[in-house]
């Protein structure tokens, strides 16, 4: 029995090891970045303090060790590019144990102007939007379900019997032409299309319907995160997405416009407060269009006719390595004139690649008074520490309207 005992013990100590050693190089791999971006001739840190080693010497890396000159040290190891592109670093625990391969992107220096300014924006789907299916009372009396469990929340709704639709008018003509006969309908789910047969029924108005819910546009208010020297865009920090099923919207176009502040609704514990505005969707208040919607926000163009392109400040791109804990400040025009508002950058998540790389909040008594800290609408409110445009504001903690998420710029331009 001693001896089982003995075993066991062993065994146990044995698997604590292993775990306090998991553990351990999980937290050191996390020390370390996945990527980093860096410009042509900027000397940077990969690591410090850690005992590991980078190497660039393996024969399918040649390219690497000749435009990047890494320099390694006792506990740590810095890189300095003389030349554009992508790069592999492998980094081993003690100079053994493989820890993992830093991806080095090396770029010229960059230069973009933080905004801040409220925008309207506008987007249409790429098809019709599923929200739900519901259920049909005939005209006979009898309660019908055409559509349950063949199209669901998320889908997308492209064409009816070889008819493209792309208002919820145009469906609804397409399915009374059909006047109850078999209806395909082309989808689109999870990026990939097929068509699927329903039968419409005939309601007790008299009318058609296969008791689908579905969305052809959407509209709201963000802010404007940046401006490139070109004129494209980068805004919210995170995607658009339906505010029913909470999947992230397929645009087929949109549009960007100038809107006015009406009222800021406070933020408190449990509640996030929001900017009420207005926005009038006419062609001479249009500023620009909207190509691309992804997780990171929205990207685009504005118009060559949007005065403030002339009027706005570029400031060096900051990289997450560059960033540090303490002051920063947001940029947001909630009052007619756009402002810098004191915050603090209280975590910094070096290897998030979604839009919560940092964790910030709100210390600037003027803007405590104006919202409570972060409310909706200021999604895409531009940090900046240092003289650099480093991230965005994405999301407000429902507990605490003070404190919320940031993404980093260098995310966002990656998308």
């Amino acid at each position: 029995m001693k001896k089982y005992y003995r075993i066991t013990l062993v065994a146990l100590l044995a698997l604590d090891l292993f775990i306090i050693g998991w553990l351990s190089i999980q937290f050191i791999s996390d020390q370390i970045p996945d990527t980093m971006w860096t410009y042509v001739g900027k000397e940077e840190t990969l690591f410090s303090n850690i005992p590991a080693e980078a190497t660039t010497d393996s024969p399918e890396k040649r390219e690497t060790v000749e435009a990047l000159n890494l320099t390694g040290n006792s506990g740590g190891a810095t890189l300095k590019s003389k030349a554009l592109g992508n790069y592999g670093v492998d980094v081993k625990l003690f100079g053994i144990f493989p820890l993992k391969t830093v991806d080095v992107k090396v770029v010229n220096p960059m230069q973009l102007a933080p905004s801040g300014e409220p925008i309207g924006i506008y987007v249409e789907t790429n098809g019709l939007l599923v929200l739900g299916t519901t259920s049909v009372e005939g005209k006979d009396g009898l309660v019908y379900e055409p559509a349950t469990n063949i199209v669901g929340s998320g889908d997308y709704i492209l064409r009816i019997n070889g008819d493209p639709v792309k208002t919820i008018k145009e469906f609804n003509a397409a399915i009374q032409k059909m006047e109850g006969g078999k209806t395909v309908v082309r989808i689109r789910r999870n990026g990939k299309e097929t068509d699927v047969s329903m039968q419409a029924v005939l309601a007790k108005d008299g009318t058609y319907k296969l008791g689908i819910w579905v969305r052809e546009d959407t509209q709201g208010i963000g802010t404007m995160t940046y401006v490139s020297e070109n004129g494209s865009f980068g805004a919210l920090g995170h995607g658009i997405t339906d505010a029913d099923t909470g999947t992230l919207m397929n645009l087929s176009g949109g549009e960007l416009f100038n809107t006015e502040i009406l009222d800021i609704i406070k933020g408190e514990q449990g509640a996030p407060g929001e900017l009420e505005g207005y926005i009038n969707m006419v062609a001479d208040n249009c500023i620009g269009t909207i190509q691309k919607n992804t997780s990171l926000g929205i990207f685009g163009q504005l118009s060559s006719s949007d005065e403030r392109r002339g009027k706005i400040e570029f400031l060096p791109v900051g990289f997450k390595q560059d960033i540090k804990q303490g002051e920063a400040y947001l940029y947001s025009n909630m009052e007619g004139k756009s402002k810098k508002y004191s915050i603090e950058i209280e975590e910094i998540k070096i290897n998030s690649t979604d839009n919560k790389g940092m964790v910030i909040r709100v210390t600037d008594p003027g803007l405590l008074q104006l919202t409570g800290g972060i409310v909706q609408g200021m999604s895409g409110s531009p940090i900046v520490q240092d003289g650099k445009l480093i991230g965005a504001v994405t999301h407000v903690f429902v507990d605490d309207p003070t404190r919320g998420y940031g993404a980093f710029v260098e995310t966002m331009l990656s998308q």
